[in-house]
């Protein structure tokens, strides 16, 4: 049999690099499964976003609980991106989403069981919400980590902004789910769904076929492992950036979320049903805004996409903190979601573009450890609140955002060039 000649090498290269349909990428059955349990897994996460903060709130009336329970989620999500990216490059990463879903199903059983025998108390719901952070940290930078090993790099974007979708179809059908479960059978049974969600997901992973990772020298430890990514982060500076985003954008995402319960009672005097309908105006808009990538394709000139949607965010953030009516607070709900998921979408193709496949895994930890921003700022917002109010507290949060891009934009001109090719 003869050698291909160059140019039908270069026509087969040409033919793998095609760009591909949304409809097709869809056909991809890797993609099919990964993207199942994701709807499980976010589902799960979800729901427990609402009952957690909606119990807490009900047990003390305080938003300085709801702080600390923004504190518990997120401290361990720190100290688990720095080590979970490590081994994200060391171990099966199927091995390391189940052991994601174990971490954060198996407290949810137990809150259920001190809820029916009537002996839970706030603190075991804050101790639950350490192994929650915990758990959403392993599954981040496992999933992140694997998914550009299980799909064809034509489909990649696709498939970023296509689980995105998923998961952000999750905040839409976790808080509707939650608020049903809560006002109708109580916080009992929705701990009880929130478990089982968690065990369908493990079941999905035990499916995964084994992925071959990239070779790689063997580890020359931990302190050298981390030194390597933070000079990969070093050497690309559009990296840099995007992360520094993430931490600011995931600050006041989670400022909003932690004390949504509070806003839904004290603002919008509502119950467990409008709550779970507040939750889910966001998560429409953002599943619309992770669909518009996916079918698009994505933006090639990402810099100035992530400049434009990180200003309009934060500028519906302030317009939804200061609306007195659930009509109102719905559709700007819907927009701050939005542009949110746009933004995370593009930043995440832009970490996946620019990241060698032998530090992947701790890139994405690196990653992680910015999005741990979404449960700091709920103690930063929690605090605020205590001080100085529900709307001044998520204002304040929401123009630091803005003054952060804007002085990026002026400053970074590779930022602003930056592309996903």
């Amino acid at each position: 049999m003869s050698e291909p000649s160059e140019k039908e090498i270069e026509l087969e290269a040409s033919h793998d690099r095609r760009d591909v349909g949304f409809v097709d990428s869809l056909r991809n059955s890797a993609l099919q499964r990964f993207i199942s349990a994701t709807l499980l897994w976010g589902t799960a996460h979800q729901l427990t976003n609402v009952a957690q903060g909606y119990l807490l709130f009900e047990l003390t009336g305080s938003t300085l609980w709801l702080a600390a329970l923004g504190a518990a989620v997120g401290l361990p999500n720190i100290v688990v991106g720095v080590f979970g990216g490590v081994l994200a490059d060391r171990i099966p990463r199927t091995r390391m989403l189940k052991i994601g879903s174990m971490i954060a199903g198996a407290p949810m059983l137990v809150i259920a069981a001190l809820y029916a025998t009537d002996l839970l108390e706030p603190w075991h719901i804050v101790v639950a919400g350490a192994f929650q952070g915990s758990g959403l940290a392993i599954d981040w930078i496992s999933r992140l980590s694997l998914l550009p090993d299980v799909v064809p790099k034509k489909i990649l974007v696709r498939s970023i902004s296509l689980d995105q979708s998923v998961f952000n179809g999750a905040r839409v059908a976790g808080p509707l789910i939650g608020g049903f479960l809560l006002g109708a059978a109580g916080p009992g049974i929705a701990y009880g769904v929130i478990a089982g969600l968690f065990g369908s997901a493990f079941l999905i992973y035990t499916t995964f076929s084994p992925v071959k990772l990239a070779e790689r020298p063997k580890s020359a430890g931990i302190v050298a492992d981390l030194f390597e990514v933070v000079r990969v982060i070093k050497e690309r500076p559009i990296l840099r950036l995007n992360l520094m985003f993430t931490a600011v954008n995931a600050l006041v995402l989670g400022g909003l979320v932690f004390i949504l319960p509070a806003f839904a009672k004290e603002v919008f005097n509502t119950d467990e049903a409008g709550l779970g309908l507040l939750f889910a105006g966001v998560g429409i808009g953002a599943v619309a805004g992770a669909m518009t990538m996916s079918w698009t394709g994505g933006v090639r000139r990402a810099g100035p996409a992530l400049l434009v949607t990180d200003l309009l965010f934060g500028g519906f953030v302030i317009a939804w903190a200061y609306t007195n009516s659930m009509a109102l607070a719905l559709p700007f709900a819907f927009l701050l979601g939005y542009f949110n998921s746009v933004h995370v979408a593009l930043g995440i193709a832009v970490i996946q573009f620019n990241v060698p496949a032998e530090v992947r895994g701790r890139v994405i930890g690196a990653y992680e450890i910015a999005w741990s921003g979404f449960p700091l700022g709920g103690l930063a917002s929690g605090s605020l609140a205590a001080i100085i109010g529900l709307r001044s507290a998520l204002t304040a949060l929401a123009i630091g955002l803005i003054v952060f891009t804007i002085v990026i934009a002026i400053v970074s001109e590779k930022f602003r060039a930056s592309r996903i090719e």
